[in-house]
């Protein structure tokens, strides 16, 4: 036991717990003027992350990747009930409701998704077109599952995965082609048939949001004049104005970044990057025993990089708004929840390796 928690990565779980710690500061100050129960819940849904990590993370690995398939399919069992008998926020059929909490279960779906594709890549030297169709499949149900609910944010950030795939394996030529093909009809199909009218309007007035500023381009507007205002080391905590007169919406989820560069400035946004960073650097340079292990490492990091990525760049107007939180920051108790598991695993292959190797 003494030789398994020296090798337990604490540089990395410092990183995790002082991300999350700042992030609900900045829920708190979000929610200073309106409701404070986001800023309470927030910190409810951490001790419950800290006691879930610890659990998953004294599973063995190779029951996790055993019983993926099973924790995959009951949780597409949750979605679909979820698409009868959830409760709707916002427009969006999403959450159970647990108690004083909602479960989100379409954040959980992430975990087992990438298992499963980890598995698919690490058998195939070459992705032909069999495991190629396994691992779109695989994609293609939840997809569709959330985007009914209709979630555009969350199931748009599984397509993550897909991407990853792209860097980490050779894929047929012919297989990247059509695929490519697929998705520019896809994205024709969903403009016309899918996408509801004001998922249609953010993306119009990304292009030009003074035009809407009244309307879909609003968020926008006030979360660069939030960002911009703040300077080099902004106004103060809980001294924002837009995030504390309510011109900033939804500044607790997805423009809390707004909030921080508001209060905290440019030196608020750099430590926070900073903390991603190191995070980052530690999680895609692991030892891992096995070429599952790596892929699943791969894929689960990537996720959080490519949502981290999409919510800074819409932060700033560089990307439509689609309604994407930023990980371990933004309000969101299935989200921290689903991340810190993720990251359990990943911390047991760290752990795991050392110990095997030394």
């Amino acid at each position: 036991m003494k030789n398994f928690w020296k090798y337990f990565d604490k540089l990395t779980f410092i990183v995790l717990i002082t991300t999350t710690v700042f992030g609900i500061f900045l829920i708190y100050s979000a929610s200073y003027t309106t409701d404070t129960s986001y800023f309470n819940k927030q910190i409810a849904w951490f001790a419950i992350s800290l006691i879930c990590f610890f659990l998953v993370f004294k599973i063995k690995t190779e029951t996790l990747f055993r019983w993926r398939l099973t924790i995959f399919i009951v949780l597409l069992a949750c979605l679909s009930i979820l698409l009868l008998a959830g409760i709707i926020t916002s427009g969006v059929r999403s959450w159970f409701r647990i108690g004083f909490m909602s479960i989100q279960f379409s954040e959980f779906i992430k975990i087992p998704l990438a298992l499963i594709i980890a598995k698919i890549m690490a058998k195939n030297r070459l992705i032909t077109l069999k495991p190629f169709l396994k691992i779109i499949l695989a994609i293609a149900i939840p997809f569709g599952m959330i985007m009914l609910q209709p979630d555009l944010g969350t199931a748009f950030i599984l397509t993550a995965f897909f991407m990853v795939l792209v860097f980490l394996k050779r894929i047929k030529f012919s297989i990247l082609l059509v695929t490519i093909l697929l998705m520019i009809g896809g994205s024709f199909l969903a403009w016309n048939y899918i996408l509801k009218p004001y998922q249609k309007n953010r993306i119009i007035s990304f292009m030009n949001p003074e035009k809407y500023s009244r309307s879909t381009g609003y968020q926008s507007i006030q979360s660069k004049i939030a960002i911009g205002s703040g300077g080099l080391v902004g106004k103060g905590y809980l001294k924002g104005s837009q995030s504390q007169y309510k011109f900033l919406p939804t500044r607790h989820t997805d423009f809390v970044v707004a909030v921080l560069g508001e209060e905290l400035g440019f030196t608020g946004i750099s430590f926070l990057f900073f903390l991603f960073f190191i995070l980052f650097y530690r999680q895609f340079n692991i030892r891992t025993q096995t070429d599952e292990e790596f892929y699943f490492v791969y894929l689960f990091n990537g996720l959080i990089l490519f949502q981290f990525s999409i919510n800074v760049l819409m932060s700033i107007g560089l990307l439509p708004i689609l309604g994407i939180p930023l990980p371990f920051v933004s309000y969101g108790g299935s989200s921290l929840l689903a991340f810190f598991i993720g990251e359990a695993i990943i911390f047991k292959i760290k752990i795991n390796a050392y110990i095997n190797e030394f």
